[in-house]
């Protein structure tokens, strides 16, 4: 990575409620984007940058969706120079099962809990990543298992599978010149 120029150029441009909540998610990207495969703790490298960080990402005054715009525009910049842009959508689940005190999970499966995060990834054709487009998080209801017998009883809005349509509708709204294709 070259610097912190990268985190400025992703994350600098965020509406966070104050400069300095914008300035230490610079700084945070910086820090972390040095040591991308380290743990909170092993990346921070200091108490005092883990406290800041956990105070950052507990402020409830700071919306995950207002991080996530200022890069999902430095991404439509980089779209712009390029010709042909696959927008690649994919569901991943993310597991806390054995993270017991984690509240707010839902079901995953009949024996695991989690969140659903379905991602729109803007590629080239060469394959190479140009940023995140669109990013929808979620829990299952676990008041509600086994919806998957009624699914077709149900319209698509009430799908999951309504993420799919949600997604593209983000990036055709974007990109008004852009033609969706199906491959």
């Amino acid at each position: 990575m070259d610097g912190p120029s990268w985190a400025v150029r992703e994350f600098g441009a965020a509406v966070l409620g104050d400069a300095r909540r914008t300035a230490r998610l610079v700084d945070l990207a910086t820090t972390l984007g040095a040591r991308p495969t380290a743990s909170l703790p092993e990346g921070c490298g200091t108490g005092a940058r883990l406290k800041a960080a956990y105070r950052f990402f507990e402020n409830d005054a700071i919306a995950p969706e207002a991080m996530l715009a200022s890069h999902v525009a430095a991404t439509w910049e980089r779209i712009g120079q390029v010709p042909v842009v696959l927008a690649v959508q994919d569901t991943t689940l993310l597991d806390y099962t054995h993270h017991p005190a984690t509240t707010g999970l839902g079901p995953l499966d009949g024996r695991h809990q989690g969140f659903l995060v379905h991602s729109t990834v803007a590629f080239t054709l060469e394959r190479l990543p140009l940023g995140l487009l669109a990013q929808q998080v979620w829990t299952r209801d676990p008041a509600q298992p086994g919806r998957r017998a009624t699914r077709k009883l149900r319209p698509t809005a009430e799908k999951e599978s309504q993420k799919w349509l949600t997604s593209l509708a983000v990036v055709a709204a974007c990109a008004p010149s852009v033609r969706p294709r199906a491959w």
